[in-house]
């Protein structure tokens, strides 16, 4: 068992649908065959969520992670030193739910610099909540990248049997332009191949989506495509990657769920998490990158509405610790 990599399942917005996803995720008998599983979060709403489904599932708080077990019948649940969260409040956005997320996050990376984890897995937290709580950051990931003073984390998102980058995340529409730049495009087409490399793809076969309609149709509709975009694929060519493009933004997702490419960079988030979120939501998680450990989190939200109610679909959080325990080092 000592073999297995140790993964931090973080609980996210502990009002949020995640404590349940987390429960539902834990009572596969075949996770732990795979991986040492423990929680970061609060004992006493993990109990709750698991009273709630009638689940068999028991909950052990524990000091640090040298006191873990990781025994199949117990589920050890690590709350970060000097902080409580009292009362839990109602699920919607709240200071004290975003900086319990933030909490538990930084403590599984700050435990994946010291070695002691190697992938963690993230239950959805909320953006707003987050920055109501005062971390002033686009995203977790710009957090993380502060927390474990990486130079540029990135997304990885699984889109079936597709995986896609985007060069541009959690930023205004008006702010891509200016970041669709040979340089930043090449680097992404880099970490695509980097990351497709480490999941088994011999010679990957990378598409790079356009910005702009058809492609920019000549200069008619923009320039990027011209100055920016296909500049930066022939540099990737010349290192020997098989990176084509710029592909028009419509038809990219659709030749390579078609079996033409392994992945695809896009221009912004949109462009890439549309087509990813129209797949089965079984198949799609979001993997953190250029970090010290694997990081993966559900591609879908907290989900107040449905919070409580024991109907969550814990598919992609079951994605993203799959995808974490294959690449978690």
């Amino acid at each position: 068992m000592s073999a297995l990599p140790i993964i931090a399942i973080v609980m996210g917005d502990p009002a949020g649908i995640g404590p349940e996803l987390i429960v539902k995720a834990l009572a596969d008998a075949g996770l732990r065959q795979r991986c040492r599983p423990f929680i970061i979060g609060d004992v006493d709403v993990m109990r709750a969520n698991a009273a709630a489904l009638r689940s068999p599932l028991r909950f052990r708080p524990i000091e640090s992670v040298d006191s873990a077990t990781f025994t199949p019948d117990v589920s050890e649940t690590l709350n970060p030193p000097g902080f409580r969260l009292g009362p839990l409040p109602p699920p919607a956005v709240h200071p004290i739910l975003g900086e319990a997320a933030a909490r538990y996050l930084a403590l599984a990376y700050e435990l994946a610099l010291r070695g002691r984890v190697q992938g963690v897995v993230m239950a959805p937290m909320n953006k707003e909540s987050f920055r109501a709580a005062g971390y002033d950051y686009y995203d977790e990931l710009q957090f993380l990248g502060e927390v474990t003073n990486s130079a540029e984390p990135f997304i990885l998102g699984a889109a079936g049997p597709v995986w896609a980058v985007a060069v541009t995340e959690h930023i205004a529409f008006k702010d891509i332009t200016p970041l669709i730049t040979r340089e930043r495009v090449r680097r992404y087409i880099a970490h695509l191949q980097d990351a497709l490399a480490r999941l088994g793809y011999a010679e990957p076969r990378i598409a790079v989506a356009a910005l702009n309609p058809h492609a920019g149709e000549g200069g008619l509709f923009g320039r990027e495509e011209i100055d920016e975009i296909a500049p930066a694929v022939q540099d990737a060519r010349r290192d020997d990657i098989r990176a084509e493009g710029p592909v028009p933004a419509d038809i990219v997702f659709k030749r390579a769920l078609d079996g033409d490419f392994d992945g695809v960079v896009c221009m912004y988030h949109d462009q890439m998490n549309i087509a990813r979120k129209l797949q089965p939501r079984g198949d799609i998680a979001t993997l953190w990158m250029g970090l010290p450990v694997i990081g993966a989190t559900t591609a879908h939200g907290t989900a107040f509405d449905i919070a409580g109610l024991g109907i969550a679909d814990p598919g992609s959080l079951r994605a993203a610790l799959d995808y974490a325990i294959k690449l978690a080092r």
